[in-house]
């Protein structure tokens, strides 16, 4: 492996709990009932618009308009609860390591594509990672494997040079459709059960088990 491209939520950072305050300040807003961080941690995975859908009442799921305009509000006011959002004990040092390393180091999230920028730049010096992005309306979403494909061209890399690293199913099927080695994390927001039935190549349980891997 040459490229290793990682996941955002519940693999470089516990972003749960600042995802929950801004949902809840967005229900508030909107009359909505309040969400737990267990209620944001069965919801993520699957991007923010997804997540709003989740987090309604069942009864506001399919009514289109109200969960954009609901979504819309929440995408504004996430700016102000982002950065509570810890990096996961020994994730700076292993990256840090595993740069040294030689290896190239990307992040690809389906969180919007503005606070992945906003993040990445806030918790990693310049040059750490070479590329961060996150999802736009003109790209689809993880597992489709086309953005994590576009990232291996654009930094040189066959498929079968790169492995992407997540904690969710959503990230090991993205490795699969890419053809990219998958490393599952069980510290993130998935049980470890979940994660084995879709089978990594790889399942860890501490971000330090990466220099193990990647040697």
């Amino acid at each position: 492996m040459k490229l290793l491209i990682f996941d955002l939520d519940g693999t470089i950072a516990d972003t749960k709990r600042s995802v929950c305050d801004a949902v809840n300040i967005t229900m508030e807003h909107f009359s909505k009932p309040s969400v737990t961080p267990d209620d944001v941690e069965r919801a993520m995975g699957n991007g923010a618009l997804m997540l709003i859908r989740r987090l309604l009442p069942k009864a506001d799921r399919e009514n289109e308009e109200l969960v954009r305009t609901v979504f819309e509000f929440y995408d504004k006011t996430y700016d102000d609860t982002c950065m509570n959002a810890p990096l996961y004990d020994g994730m700076l040092d292993t990256l840090k390591e595993l740069k040294a390393r030689g290896y190239t180091l990307a992040v690809l999230s389906n969180k919007q594509d503005r606070y992945v920028k906003k993040m990445m730049d806030a918790y990693f010096d310049a040059g750490m990672l070479a590329i961060s992005q996150g999802q736009r309306a003109d790209l689809p979403a993880k597992p489709d494997p086309t953005v994590p494909l576009m990232i291996a061209e654009k930094l040189g890399f066959l498929p079968s040079d790169c492995a992407f690293i997540g904690d969710s199913d959503v990230d090991v099927l993205t490795a699969k459709n890419a053809g990219m080695v998958g490393v599952a994390c069980a510290w993130g927001y998935r049980p470890e059960e979940v994660l084995a039935a879709n089978s990594p190549e790889f399942l860890i349980h501490y971000p330090r088990e990466l220099l193990n891997i990647f040697n």
